[in-house]
């Protein structure tokens, strides 16, 4: 009698292989129909909410004063009559570039352009002068008028 050999099929090592692609493709379409047949419940979809920062409401400008800069001789720069930068050898004057950034900012957002009237005295030295300018530029002022 013959002996006949059984053979497995994965007598040489091979292994069963699963492919699911397809699987994944029948999965997305069913998530793809889902998504597009449901409705929403008239409900839920209209809150009637105001979320800050979400609405746009339509309104006139504010009218916005024009910022007032004063140098004095002694190099002293003051910001409506208040004393900002007082150290006459600081040319970067970081306390008056502050806030003319916020007046600037502010001033965008009430929808005006941002205005400054520089008040210089006669013997106030060159460089303060362009140091408030170069302050100005900074802040992304573009309408500076000088007072007399």
């Amino acid at each position: 009698m013959r002996h006949i050999k059984s053979r497995s099929l994965f007598a040489h090592g091979d292994s069963p292989e699963l492919n699911i692609s397809p699987l994944i493709d029948v999965a997305f379409l069913l998530l793809i129909y889902f998504l597009v047949t449901t409705t929403l419940i008239k409900q839920e979809a209209d809150l009637s909410m105001a979320l800050p920062g979400v609405t746009r409401v339509e309104s006139s400008p504010v009218p916005m004063d024009q910022m007032r800069i004063e140098i004095a001789a002694s190099g002293a720069v003051m910001v409506n009559r208040e004393p900002v930068d007082t150290e006459g050898n600081d040319h970067a004057v970081p306390n008056l570039t502050d806030r003319l950034i916020r007046y600037a900012a502010a001033a965008r957002i009430a929808q005006m352009p941002p205005r400054v009237t520089i008040d210089c005295n006669d013997e106030v030295p060159e460089q303060r002068f362009v140091d408030v300018l170069n302050a100005c530029a900074k802040a992304g002022i573009e309408h500076v008028s000088l007072s007399p």
